[in-house]
């Protein structure tokens, strides 16, 4: 997650220093908007995988807890026999 974050903001410093070869350069406030502008995006994929990785976990341990309730149910019924 940090890498993704590490990533863009290297790629947008990449960007920047290419544009002093005869392009314009961008303003410091372009260059801000920039960095936030990956930073966000960064953030945002950051937030999506934790937040899947969160949800497996919970159903993982619900599922456990579903599973050990019913075999204690089943231990505790008296078998009916004829």
């Amino acid at each position: 997650m940090k890498k993704t974050v590490l990533g863009i903001l290297a790629g947008g410093l990449f960007t920047l220093s290419m544009a002093s070869c005869g392009e314009k350069l961008l303003t410091p406030e372009q260059v801000q908007a920039e960095v936030t502008a990956g930073f966000d995006a960064g953030k945002a994929a950051v937030e999506t995988e934790m937040n899947g990785k969160c949800d497996a976990e919970f159903e993982t341990r619900v599922t456990e807890k579903v599973n050990m309730l019913d075999q204690a149910a089943q231990a505790e019924m008296p078998v009916m026999s004829k």
